[in-house]
């Protein structure tokens, strides 16, 4: 099952299950545009999927002059029970050549069965309308809660931004698939809209296991071909109720090309080396050491810090590793940001980490696609705490 929202941004409101629930019927849309009175409508076709009651859908529709002069849009309205214009432009409005402007559709349907309707959009000093189809349908489970033996498919990032990519590059991004349910689920494919721009890792196998509270890596890949915007979407199916998630996926084509074309994450500490930082409060002077680790970016792409956590040692009364960070970051190639960590102890003693519970551990998450997450191990030497 394949859904082919290309060039559509989709926002749930009210409900966590993912817009687009798989559904066997859905045809998809196209990423091709139409053009009326010089007006390209980007994309031509738009197919909300599989919804469930108390949910609604948005897509974003571009529209372009591509003609040699102005153009002025007079008016954009929807036709067909359930859809309605979420956020348009004031009208009249000029467009000069290649100039754009969007109109947001929302599918916001009240009973169950399918629906179809059009974007309706004028051009002034053409007769009709140049027209986007839509296209959705509204189950009737919608209001039931996952049972509580279900799993439950969770991607982070829920949305993909590639940015400029030159024409001979392939960019790659991590993204983390985890189940956040409490029993087993299948994942059964990964598709993409757009497979020659837009691919997965080939190492990924399927089908795949993932049991509850566990995560897999999925490699997507950005191989533009042209000097200009692209947008599809990642499919994930699952035998879950939900059926998977989508992932829409953008990125642009440019002619700046990479040599590496991803972020590499570097992380040094202040005790030297990388998978160890000992903090020791001076002898006689106080209980309290002051550390830090240095995240640095030598790769060619931003690199994004989406999270750091520290977990202290549950048993030891020794003393405690404190972590001072300012929330998600982005690192530019050739830069560094740091992260503060403390050691505050309560008595003469030695902390040790234990990696394999995850205890007196650093753990560092970011969008370097071959190590998204490195651990650092903590120690506190505080037999002469004073």
């Amino acid at each position: 099952m394949n859904y082919l929202y290309t060039a559509i941004m989709l926002a749930t409101i009210g409900c966590a299950t993912p817009v687009g629930t798989k559904s066997g019927d859905d045809s998809g849309v196209t990423g091709s545009s139409s053009s009326f009175g010089g007006i390209a409508a980007q994309p031509d076709a738009v197919n909300f999927g599989a919804i469930t009651l108390n949910m609604s859908a948005t897509a974003t529709i571009s529209l372009t002059n591509t003609s040699g002069g102005e153009v002025t849009l007079s008016n954009a309205f929807t036709d067909g029970d359930g859809f309605e214009l979420d956020n348009s432009p004031s009208m009249p409005q000029s467009l000069s050549p290649d100039d754009s402007v969007t109109v947001a559709v929302r599918f916001d349907p009240n009973t169950i069965g399918d629906y179809e309707g059009t974007l309706n959009i004028g051009v002034a000093g053409e007769v009709g309308y140049g027209e986007v189809a839509l296209r959705g349908s509204v189950r009737s489970d919608g209001d039931e809660d996952p049972d509580e033996g279900d799993g439950i498919l969770t991607a982070n990032p829920t949305t993909l931004s590639f940015g400029e990519a030159g024409l001979t590059d392939v960019v790659w991004r991590n993204v983390e698939l985890s189940n956040t349910g409490t029993a087993p689920l299948l994942i059964k494919s990964v598709t993409s809209s757009s497979p020659s721009i837009f691919q997965t890792a080939p190492d990924f196998s399927m089908p795949k296991v993932l049991g509850p509270t566990s995560a897999v890596s999925l490699l997507v890949g950005f191989s533009p071909t042209e000097m200009r915007d692209y947008a599809a979407i990642i499919d994930i199916e699952t035998d879950t109720v939900s059926g998977g998630t989508l992932l829409p996926v953008s990125g642009t084509g440019s002619d700046s090309g990479c040599s590496v074309c991803a972020p590499i994450m570097n992380v040094s500490t202040t005790s030297g080396g990388n998978e160890f930082l000992r903090l020791s409060p001076l002898s006689g002077v106080g209980c309290t050491a002051n550390g830090g680790v240095t995240v640095s970016n030598s790769g060619d792409q931003d690199l994004d810090i989406t999270a750091v956590s520290l977990v202290n040692d549950l048993i030891s009364t020794c003393g405690t590793f404190v972590l001072s960070w300012s929330g998600p970051s982005s690192v530019e190639p050739g830069t560094s940001t740091t992260i503060g960590v403390d050691y505050i102890a309560t008595e003469s003693c030695f902390d040790s980490p234990y990696e394999l519970y995850g205890h007196n551990v650093l753990t560092i998450e970011g969008t370097d696609p071959v190590t998204p997450t490195h651990q650092v191990a903590l120690e506190g030497d505080a037999l002469f705490c004073g």
